[in-house]
């Protein structure tokens, strides 16, 4: 009988932190299922991750199934737990997708825009959760969640968005003493600061070179994958935590 193969569904998967994530799992012998809303992205990820093991780093195969769409919206969410099933189940599921926006004063903010965070930011983490926790008990799987420094702290402009990643946290933690017993880990992973064009857009025209690209996290995501969920759970960890145990195998 052929080894089951593990499973990892990344969203925002089309660039920045969550193609290096999805670069790790795929490196890890994952079969992958990644999203994110610009589609031409989306199939360079997938030609690069699945592509012949000579071009890429070592491992097996993956398969790779990408699902563009907006995760706001029930039918996009839905075919990314399709596309899981069609890979055989679900055994991690990391919600990386956020929105940030441009940074500014809380005094001259579009309160509307509540609207469009807080939905991206905490609400979709939460429903893809509740749809694929049926599939992530039965592997005794991982969620991961992709918080932010900025929601432990008060940075004046990063108002709004800090606040939707509060809320995620409380979220997190809630689902984690919730899903135990079910079996499935959810874990909080604070990346920090990086250069992504997420980054840049907030502050357009800025020089932001001074901040690392995602590749820097590859040594916590080689780390955290090896480990067992449940040793995980409730958990708040930092990527680029000084004197942290995976940075030995940087």
């Amino acid at each position: 009988m052929a080894e089951r193969r593990r499973v990892a569904l990344v969203t925002g998967g089309s660039r920045g932190l969550g193609a290096v994530i999805a670069g790790v799992l795929a490196g890890r012998g994952y079969d992958l299922v990644i999203g994110g809303r610009d589609r031409d992205a989306l199939n360079h990820v997938t030609h690069a991750l699945s592509a012949p093991l000579e071009t890429r780093q070592p491992g097996p195969r993956s398969r790779v199934l990408a699902v563009a769409g907006d995760l706001t919206e029930p039918g996009t969410r839905t075919s990314y737990l399709d596309a899981a099933r069609q890979l055989g189940g679900l055994d991690v599921l990391v919600n990386n997708a956020s929105e940030l926006g441009p940074i500014g004063p809380l005094v001259n903010f579009d309160v509307n825009r509540l609207g469009r965070l807080f939905p991206v930011n905490a609400a979709v983490p939460l429903w893809l959760t509740q749809l694929a926790a049926p599939m992530l008990s039965e592997r005794q799987g991982l969620v991961v969640n992709i918080t932010s420094d900025a929601s432990v702290a008060a940075y004046p402009g990063w108002g709004p968005y800090a606040a939707s990643k509060a809320a995620l946290e409380l979220i997190s933690r809630t689902l984690a003493a919730e899903l135990a017993e079910q079996g499935i880990a959810v874990v909080l992973v604070d990346p920090g600061d990086m250069r992504t064009r997420m980054h840049q857009e907030a502050f357009a025209g800025e020089d932001i070179s001074d901040r690392p690209l995602p590749e820097v996290t590859v040594p916590f995501w080689q780390w955290l994958f090896d480990r067992e969920p449940a040793t995980l759970a409730g958990q708040r960890v930092r990527a680029q935590q000084e004197n942290a145990p995976w940075l030995q195998l940087a």
